[in-house]
């Protein structure tokens, strides 16, 4: 008698995932370079630096009040245990929660730096910042249950929604109150992205099949602690230069160190979004794998050929960044801002590097071993610090733009390792593109053309 394999779950293709992811990540950083345009041109290099101070504080508060659980969500979602509508329910009220606490120690944070790292800046525009954590981490939630269940339209209209209030109310009421309007649009936005994925899991949760077993927020938890520590430590790899400087150095150093960052990051948008919708996705074709529906060599090839498309990426990221930084800065932003360009090119190495390393990090976690990443973070953290604490207070924005790019690359060394250990796939077989993955972005083209064509049809 033949044995046959099961039949798998019915993917959507992972290319559109990562279309709409792109709306994801790029929308947060495209309100944020027209919010850090207005406050340049309103209030200078010393507002605009401000205010990526107090989107800094609210981003690490966010990061460590959330324990990681977003990975853990996007593990159990996609892997058929945990029902849309349990789902909401655990994580908005887990929001609540672990955000107002959360907030609270944000605060206290601010309290104990004002007079160093966030001098210059009101003690009530804090308490607006802060005042958005539960939000954030609300509506963050809700991307990851959208994503996890392949929803990416509403995945990326979570985020559409919160972009567009960030540029209509944060720039509309940055120009008649500079700082103070651009921080109220900030936490505005969170607050309408967690109404509008509140509204869009309801009418997901009306045709969720999923039977629910039970203990899967406990189990999400578990799962997400575990890359927990290395979420934050990344985090602060990532995001701490901002405030170590903004203790040695003029607020319109941060300024003009902050752009170079805005733009530079845009290099992540495209390796990010495409990491973003791996994990679920990694980890989906790994059930599959167990429960005999398809192949451990179709699952490892699929694997594979996502990363090989991340360093695919690496090359219109260079060249969109390096226009972005020549053209932009100088007609944008204006001449006050002409050093931010030498500072992005600095950092372009590095942010192109670590653009890898995130999908490296994101399979990793998918095929079940987020304490991979911790170990790399581990080793990288304390290094990292070495090298703000040494090159900043000496060299200010620039000692700060070296030490993150030598960060970056470390970084993503060690995820090379840990994704050879945890998958067992050759280094050569995931890195090094082939003609395939060439022809899927003109198969990509191709699909969009003819979706267009039968739109106008």
């Amino acid at each position: 008698m033949t044995e046959t394999k099961a039949t798998p779950p019915r993917h959507r293709h992972l290319g559109a995932g990562a279309a709409l992811s792109v709306v994801v990540q790029g929308g947060p950083l495209f309100a944020a370079a027209v919010l850090s345009i207005v406050l340049a041109r309103t209030i200078g290099p010393s507002g605009n630096g401000r205010f990526a101070l107090l989107v800094t504080l609210v981003g690490f508060t966010a990061t460590v009040a959330a324990l990681s659980l977003a990975s853990g969500i996007a593990y159990e979602v996609s892997r058929r245990r945990w029902s849309a509508r349990q789902a909401f329910r655990d994580t908005y009220l887990t929001a609540l929660v672990l955000g107002l606490v959360g907030a609270f120690g944000g605060f206290i944070v601010f309290l104990l730096t004002r007079e160093t790292v966030f001098r210059g800046i009101d003690t009530w525009l804090a308490v607006v910042a802060l005042s958005c954590v539960p939000a954030t981490f609300a509506y963050q939630n809700a991307e990851w249950i959208l994503l996890a269940r392949e929803r990416y339209e509403g995945y990326a209209g979570v985020e559409v929604a919160r972009s567009s209030i960030l540029v209509l109310v944060g720039a509309g009421l940055a120009f008649p109150f500079g700082l103070a309007g651009a921080v109220v649009g900030f936490s505005s936005s969170a607050l309408f992205a967690a109404a509008v994925g509140a509204w869009l899991l309801r009418r997901e949760a009306r045709v969720d099949t999923v039977v629910d077993k039970g203990g899967s927020l406990k189990r999400a938890m578990r799962f997400g602690l575990q890359g927990w520590g290395a979420n934050l430590m990344q985090q602060l790899n990532y995001r701490v230069d901002l405030l170590i400087l903004g203790g040695y150095a003029a607020s319109s150093d941060v300024g003009l160190y902050s752009v170079a960052v805005t733009l530079t990051a845009i290099a992540w948008i495209l390796p990010t979004s495409l990491g973003t919708v791996l994990l679920p996705r990694v980890a989906s074709l790994d059930e599959s794998a167990l429960l005999g529906e398809l192949t451990a060599d179709e699952s490892d090839a699929a694997v594979a050929k996502s990363v090989r498309h991340g360093v695919l990426l690496m090359l219109p990221g260079a060249v969109v960044i390096s226009l972005l930084l020549v053209v932009a800065v100088p007609v944008l932003y204006g001449s006050e801002f002409t050093q931010s360009i030498a500072l992005g090119f600095v950092l372009l190495p590095g942010v192109l590097v670590i653009g890898v390393g995130k999908v490296l990090g994101y399979t990793v976690s998918g095929r079940g071993y987020p304490r991979y990443q911790l170990y790399v973070a581990a080793l990288t953290f304390p290094l990292t610090l070495a090298l703000y604490f040494t090159l900043i207070p000496a060299f200010h924005a620039w000692g700060a733009a070296t030490a993150s790019t030598i960060s970056y690359v470390l970084t993503t060394l060690l995820m090379l390792f840990c994704f050879s250990r945890a998958t067992r796939i050759g280094l050569r077989r995931a890195l090094v593109p082939r003609a395939e993955d060439v022809a899927d972005y003109v198969g990509l083209a191709r699909l969009a053309l003819r979706s267009r064509a039968i739109r106008r049809a």
